[in-house]
């Protein structure tokens, strides 16, 4: 397992609090006693590592962020006051604290980020230090020119652990970023996927916990297969399954194939070793038995819910469903749910794979305007911001959030642990989502076509020629 330390410390003046009654504290203190949260990599370093910035006085200038207001990701990036909600005050703490050491004014403001991006940069506007749009409007904007590479901003020391060190090595193209994940963006942990499933249900099949399958490594796609057959149950007697029944996966059907072929370390865009993304699915042997495994173990066995109805997290997980597809910010969602649910990493492909992967759906990166008009500033802001989210948000989120308040046993605090830490991003489920996961496979999957084949040689002409402009214009 790809396992790190975060290492915590409290201030002096320390207040002690119920975490679960809301009250104050210090927020930086909110991880003390557990000092092994996980991050993305196999050597320890302590989160905490100074930023190393040099003393800046930007005379009460604003810091302005674009952020698109949506219900599915935690979107908090400034607040005014303290509340004693966690995550509101750790924020709250964080911006009080930049502003006084840089003397400058943290703001956001909720906007439709593309559309007001694109019209900005266009005018020549500055409005904006950075806006929080979906990676793939990003992408295209880089393309545009419209974006300053990261290399390009001072201040910015991607290499610091507080910034995401396997994912961002995901996002470049001929080893050049134009946005990476740090701490202090939240969506990239939003978006990350999980399996819940019903322990009662669990325990009446007369199934073995998931829990000791994971940490044994026997957790697969064929003993997901056996208990997922098992569940399903016509439950009213009439002979016809509906959103009335029980299923053994409950899931958006764009999300069953990306979750199971993440879970087993494939992925639907690869880079070459110049770092250039390519193609290369036709023919790979692997892929495609992976595919035909995910449709026998859904699609092929009747488990998965496949009705127009939505079954709502909250119904499936109250008897409909044995597993369920859910991510960081859905589990909070379930909180007032009576059932007692577990959570678990996608199983592996097979009991031969090394080890988990979890898949991370996509992320609202930060990207700077080439209409910036201080720079400097702004890559000192974007790096102290990552900087102290790792000291303040991300206990708060994580630790507290997930895994004391929304959690109902340890066993799923350590699984939470592990899939964080295995967490992996495919661009063709991400930057090329609209052609690959949300066009081709979804396509296939909701019609329940196999034909892997003949859809690849469909697509590859114009899989390949967007990969080719976009390389064009970067380079460019």
């Amino acid at each position: 397992m790809l396992v790190l330390c975060f290492v915590f410390y409290s201030c002096g003046d320390n207040q002690s609090s119920d975490p679960e009654s809301g009250g104050g504290g210090d927020i930086e203190s909110a991880g003390a006693g557990n000092e092994n949260l996980p991050v993305e990599d196999d050597t320890e370093v302590d989160l905490f590592v100074s930023d190393d910035l040099a003393e800046f006085d930007f005379g009460g200038s604003a810091f302005r962020i674009a952020v698109q207001d949506v219900s599915w990701l935690y979107v908090l990036y400034d607040t005014q006051e303290e509340t004693g909600e966690l995550i509101n005050d750790a924020v709250y703490q964080r911006n009080r604290k930049i502003e006084e050491r840089f003397n400058v004014e943290l703001m956001q403001e909720p906007a439709d980020v593309a559309g007001i991006f694109r019209r900005n940069v266009q005018s020549g506007t500055d409005a904006f230090e950075l806006y929080l749009p979906v990676d793939r409007e990003a992408l295209v904007f880089g393309t545009e020119g419209m974006t300053y590479k990261l290399a390009d901003i001072p201040h910015i020391d991607i290499n610091k652990p507080y910034w995401s060190q396997s994912l961002n090595s995901s996002l470049t193209i001929n080893n050049d970023l134009y946005f990476a994940y740090g701490s202090f963006n939240l969506s990239v942990y939003d978006y990350t996927h999980l399996m819940l499933f019903d322990k009662q249900m669990l325990a009446d099949l007369a199934f073995e916990s998931p829990y000791g399958l994971v940490s044994g490594g026997g957790w697969t796609f064929d003993v997901y297969e056996q208990m997922a057959k098992a569940a399903v149950n016509d439950l009213n007697g009439d002979g016809v399954m509906d959103d009335n029944d029980v299923y053994g996966l409950v899931s958006l059907d764009k999300h069953v194939l990306p979750c199971f072929w993440a879970a087993a370390g494939v992925e639907s865009i690869s880079k070459s070793s110049d770092d250039i993304p390519q193609f290369t699915l036709i023919g790979d042997e692997k892929f495609a038995s992976v595919i035909d495994k995910i449709f026998d173990i859904t699609q092929g066995n009747d488990s998965w819910y496949s009705g127009r109805t939505e079954i709502t997290a909250d119904k499936a997980m109250s008897g409909h469903a044995l597993f369920m597809n859910c991510t960081f910010k859905m589990v909070g969602d379930l909180r007032g749910i009576d059932t007692d649910f577990g959570i678990i990493p996608y199983p592996k492909y097979n009991a031969e794979q090394e080890k988990y992967y979890s898949r991370v759906e996509g992320g609202n990166p930060g990207i700077v305007p080439v209409t910036a008009g201080n720079l400097e500033m702004t890559g000192v802001i974007l790096e102290v911001l990552n900087a102290e989210s790792a000291k303040t948000v991300i206990p708060a989120y994580y630790d507290i959030s997930l895994k004391t308040k929304d959690t109902r046993d340890e066993e799923s605090s350590k699984m939470l642990d592990l899939i964080f830490s295995t967490r992996v991003y495919d661009l063709g489920d991400t930057y090329w989502s609209p052609i690959l996961r949300d066009g081709m496979f979804l396509d296939m999957f909701s019609r329940n076509d196999r034909n892997l084949a003949s859809h690849l040689e469909r697509i590859e002409p114009r899989i390949n020629s967007e990969l080719e402009k976009v390389i064009a214009a970067l380079a460019n």
